[in-house]
């Protein structure tokens, strides 16, 4: 058990119960009672199912979206009606579900006593990992006589406190798949770049720093029409590509088909494209990648 990532989760959950900000409060009000009734009764497999956690407020989340719409337009045009509500459900979602999958998993490593803490992935929080600051995940990319300069980019990060130069992971969380997901690997590529010698143009700023990095994803399947994970053969072939250009990537759907849960996970040699979420948590928990 490390004392540290002890301490570390538990400024993630204790910014969480104390933040008055809207996402947050929507989170604790709809979705985390039912979290923690199930993380209660099933243990770290209840992160493999954060949607069904998320059904339970679905009703108040449809309310929402009926307040929001109020008053906006001539409430007679019913398409201008669903399209108010749709949009303020598509955005409101994906928000809270990032900061949900983060709050999930610190609180599955907090109550399993993990020697790794996960944080979001802003300035502040950074500064936590062993005094790491942002600036070290900066590339530069040459354009003729110019340089641009763009930070790899993530939702999340874990680490073990008590390894200096241990592994980072850094993470990008998608609630659902389709097209959306195609960016996610470019983070990745472009960090294996900048390391790469035979392309000077693409440069590091550290280059050590980004050698510790494993980038994954964590995603869910929130589409009920045309769902990402329908079948036994899993997400359709490209989306297979796009998560084996990752470290790893991982579900959390309890509708998903075709999704591993057993087997290597982080690396090349991985045995499959996607994973059930408990296999990165019982990873970050057992050090076991298997």
């Amino acid at each position: 058990m490390s004392e540290a990532a002890r301490a570390l989760n538990k400024v993630h959950l204790d910014q969480f119960s104390a933040s008055k900000a809207v996402t947050f409060s929507r989170i604790q009000s709809m979705w985390w009672p039912a979290f923690i009734e199930g993380f209660a009764a099933n243990g770290t497999a209840s992160v493999d199912a954060l949607d069904s956690f998320m059904d339970a407020g679905r009703a108040k989340m449809l309310e929402m979206a009926v307040e929001y719409a109020k008053g906006k337009h001539d409430e007679a045009d019913l398409a201008k009606t669903v399209q108010l509500q749709t949009q303020v459900l598509k955005s409101n979602t994906g928000k809270m579900f990032e900061r949900f999958v983060g709050l999930a998993v610190a609180h599955v490593l907090y109550e399993m006593d993990s020697d790794y803490c996960i944080l979001p992935f802003a300035g502040p929080f950074i500064k936590l990992c062993n005094g790491v600051s942002a600036e070290r995940f900066m590339v530069s990319v040459a354009l003729g006589a110019h340089a641009l300069e763009t930070r790899i980019d993530a939702d999340l990060f874990a680490f073990n406190p008590d390894q200096v130069d241990g592994e980072f992971f850094m993470i990008s969380i998608k609630s659902t798949l389709k097209d959306r997901f195609h960016n996610v690997p470019f983070w990745n590529l472009l960090r294996r770049a900048a390391m790469a010698t035979d392309l000077p143009e693409i440069q590091a700023r550290d280059a050590a720093m980004l050698g510790r990095v494993k980038y994954v994803a964590i995603c869910s399947d929130l589409a009920l029409e045309q769902p990402d994970f329908a079948t036994d053969a899993g997400a359709r072939q490209m989306l297979q590509v796009d998560a084996a250009l990752l470290d790893g990537a991982y579900v959390t759907a309890s509708r998903a088909k075709g999704v591993a849960t057993t087997g290597r996970h982080l690396g090349q040699d991985r045995d499959a494209a996607f994973f059930r979420l408990h296999c990165l948590t019982d990873y970050w928990t057992t050090g076991r990648n298997a």
